[in-house]
């Protein structure tokens, strides 16, 4: 099995102006011939007319989970609906997408998914009307997505989704959401698994503003949370928030040495094995990484090692519209990581298989 010198070896790391190499480099290196860093994706889920922000997950069973929004442009699509499709060969192979929510002249959008310990699927979404107003949802299905309850708002104004929702060493569920237009992060709790919740400010500081953003629970009742930074100077820095209190208040953002480049885009922040891993755009439309770190604090991450998992375009030109990567293990040291493409071609919802060190 190789190891992690042997990817270094074979994918030069990239940089940008915050003292990295370039990626350009990475994408050059070869072996046998071949391109170290894959372009091409290893499993088409969706194509359609515009779909994006997906979200994948793994149940019980071994069943793989993508959820995604289908519309007809970047934004509000009076048409746009929620979907699901799903694998049980390990992502190989997906079902027919079927409609979760599509609710007239509304956008249902920001969708994802989540099975919870009894084994219903939890699915979380906002709406968003031709007035560009916004509302956190959720539907759920306790047949494995054949048919969905009636949607239940979360209750907090004007807000937006990314991140599904995830169970606490408590049991309690934690919701990311975002307040749109964009101006500050919240956290949705739940102690009676999603049928109420109560949401609390992330606090805003200098240079930060709070936007879409992923958690982890480090240990039962501290979670850490990767947030993108939507301040007009964020430059691209993701920065990170933490709980002590099972995410009934949260600490000042700080940053971190991490930036998403070219348009910034969230990032997907989760155990690979044990090791706290964050996948995300390092160039939006262009390339996509995996990050790790053993800083405590989860400030310093290894970015001048990090894994290189796919370019859009061999020649590292940008797509058109993409970059939201979120990924599911699947075993083996692989995970899927899944996003949203939207070339001249083709508007997709795509797949790409990663295989991590043994010494990750």
């Amino acid at each position: 099995m190789k190891t992690r010198r042997d990817f270094l070896h074979n994918a030069l790391l990239a940089a940008s102006a915050a003292g990295m190499l370039p990626w350009r480099a990475a994408a050059a290196e070869r072996e046998g011939g071949k391109a170290a860093v894959k372009s091409k994706a290893d499993v088409v889920i969706y194509e359609g007319a515009y779909p994006g922000w997906p979200w994948i997950a793994a149940g019980a069973d071994g069943a793989l989970y993508c959820a995604f929004r289908e519309g007809t442009v970047h934004m509000y699509s009076p048409t746009g609906k929620a979907m699901l499709s799903k694998s049980v060969d390990g992502g190989k192979t997906w079902s027919k997408a079927e409609v979760i929510v599509d609710a007239p002249e509304i956008d249902d959008r920001n969708v994802a998914i989540v099975e919870l310990p009894n084994r219903e699927l939890l699915v979380s979404y906002n709406t968003y009307d031709k007035a560009l107003a916004s509302a956190a949802m959720t539907v759920r299905s306790a047949d494995g997505g054949k048919t969905w309850s009636k949607p239940r708002p979360v209750g907090a104004p004007n807000t937006r989704t990314k991140s599904a929702a995830i169970v606490l060493a408590d049991g309690s569920l934690l919701l990311p959401l975002y307040v749109a237009p964009g101006d500050k992060a919240l956290a949705s709790l739940s102690h009676d698994n999603g049928a109420t919740w109560k949401t609390v400010e992330i606090p805003n500081t200098a240079g930060f503003v709070g936007d879409e953003w992923s958690p982890l629970e480090i240990e039962p009742g501290r979670i850490v949370g990767v947030l993108r930074n939507n301040h007009r100077q964020g430059e691209g820095i993701f920065w990170v928030t933490e709980s002590r209190d099972g995410g009934q208040s949260w600490g000042t953002p700080k940053p971190t040495n991490v930036r998403s480049a070219r348009h910034p885009s969230p990032a997907h922040f989760f155990r690979q094995g044990k090791t706290p891993t964050m996948i995300y755009a390092d160039r939006r439309m262009v390339s996509v990484s995996a990050v790790r770190t053993s800083d405590p604090e989860f400030l310093r991450w290894d970015v001048e090692h990090r894994l290189p998992c796919y370019v859009y375009i061999a020649d590292e030109s940008p797509i058109a519209d993409g970059s939201y990567p979120v990924s599911v293990a699947v075993g083996g040291g692989r995970r899927l990581v899944v996003d949203y493409e939207i070339r001249p071609e083709t508007k997709r919802i795509a797949g790409y298989f990663v295989d991590f060190p043994q010494d990750w």
